[in-house]
């Protein structure tokens, strides 16, 4: 880490234009968003929640767009490395549904998938994934059984290579630069109880099948979207998901 003397003499070195960008940088920092967190609930640390506001302020410092979905995934393995944390990606570029890996001390390894949204008019109550994951074999399907056996071992495979999806979401309410990010745990488990759903469910091209979880008899909706070849999980209720923090953004 580079001590504050270190950083003043690099300070000195730099030109002008490099001290006016600093200086904006510096202004940024200075303006951190104000974060809500879930105390009860969540397994961020303060550090961790903290430096993913900075980043955040950093981000905006130099535009209005939303932190898109790559910016996102930087900034959240930066900040688990920024606090210790183990980070490691897929174990080959085509393994599927799974972002990243984390350990924190302590604690067995998590894996993740990484998702993010910057939609108009996001729910506050319920959460909208458009692409779980691409499904060409959706297409194809034109028996209710062989729809519903690729779903559940689509499903089963999920499961097995993610815990959770953590996803941010950039509530813009009518501005272009976002007023709110919110940081929300979704669980795999949510997707168990299509093991349950019966054959009737997957009769149409393109069915919709509800998820219980969580006491909740209708936590998601999974669509199996043919016209795009994907699947979609809507409605998601974001009473059966853990919201761990959420950064009120300063105005500019």
């Amino acid at each position: 880490m580079v001590t504050l003397a270190e950083l003043k003499e690099r300070l000195d070195e730099l030109s002008p234009t490099a001290i006016l960008f600093v200086s904006r940088m510096v202004e940024s920092l200075s303006s951190p968003p104000l974060a809500h967190t879930n105390s009860k609930s969540t397994w961020l640390s303060p550090e961790w929640i903290e430096y993913f506001g900075l980043a955040l302020s950093v981000h905006h410092g130099t535009t209005l767009e939303p932190l898109a979905q790559k910016g996102f995934e930087t900034v959240f393995c930066n900040a688990c490395e920024s606090v210790g944390w183990i980070v490691k990606g897929p174990a080959s570029e085509t393994q599927r549904f799974l972002d990243l890996e984390i350990q924190r001390p302590g604690f067995p390894w998590q894996k993740l998938s990484l998702k993010s949204t910057a939609a108009r008019k996001l729910s506050r109550t319920s959460i909208h994934v458009s692409k779980l994951t691409e499904a060409a074999w959706v297409q194809d399907m034109r028996a209710a059984r062989d729809r519903r056996e690729r779903t559940l071992a689509l499903f089963r495979e999920y499961r097995n290579a993610v815990d959770s999806i953590m996803m941010l979401r950039a509530f813009r309410e009518g501005h272009d630069i976002p007023t709110t990010y919110q940081l929300v745990e979704i669980p795999s488990e949510i997707f168990e109880s299509l093991e349950e759903a019966p054959l009737e469910d997957f009769n149409a091209d393109g069915p919709t099948i509800d998820c219980s979880f969580g006491g909740c008899d209708v936590a998601a909706r999974v669509s199996l979207d043919r016209s795009d070849a994907k699947v979609t999980v809507k409605q998601i209720q974001l009473a059966v998901c853990n919201v761990h923090v959420e950064w009120e953004m300063k105005p500019s």
